[in-house]
């Protein structure tokens, strides 16, 4: 119980919060709200910084706990107990977490979300405006994860996904 424990505390420190705080208040302070308020220079390296506490939680915690320690590095993101209860949403300590567990599957899952987030900025959120590219590129990168991921992932996955989900359905009604 305590590596889900001390995931929850590692998840809390988000990286847009610590590093660029201006974003506070105006936007989610994950890479897409730190991309949307600084730009591309300004979210590297809290993007880095996200993934790589995912990815520390996966590389601390025995194979037994990894299913809950990374919903709980996702839900310390984005309802983080030193801020407020009010983070990210999720995605790259995500990121971070899965690619310690499964390097080639959440590599392959990323890629194809990206290419998903291109193709609908492209064609459809440009014009018609909608869910930021990002988080609807995930959306499709976790099905592909859950769907090639081993048996031994799948709690893990569909674990997270229920925390980003319901993270998503915040941000969607407003109350981010």
């Amino acid at each position: 119980m305590g590596y889900v424990l001390l995931a929850y505390l590692l998840g809390s420190l988000v990286g847009g919060l610590l590093f660029v705080p201006e974003v506070r208040g105006k936007d989610l302070p994950g890479g897409s709200g730190v991309f949307r308020q600084k730009g591309p220079w300004a979210v590297l390296g809290v993007v880095l910084f996200d993934v790589g506490k995912g990815a520390l939680v996966g590389l601390l915690t025995p194979e037994a706990w990894r299913p809950w320690a990374g919903a709980a590095v996702v839900a310390g993101h984005t309802w983080p107990l030193f801020f407020c209860f009010r983070g990210g949403g999720g995605i790259a300590p995500s990121l971070g977490f899965f690619l310690v567990w499964f390097p080639r599957e959440a590599l392959l899952s990323a890629l194809s979300a990206l290419l998903v987030a291109g193709v609908y900025h492209l064609f459809w959120w440009r014009r018609r405006r909608g869910i930021y590219p990002i988080p609807f590129g995930a959306l499709w990168g976790y099905l592909v994860f859950f769907l090639q991921v081993p048996e031994g992932g799948r709690l893990a996955a569909l674990l997270v996904a229920v925390v980003m989900a319901l993270r998503g359905l915040q941000i969607l009604r407003g109350r981010w």
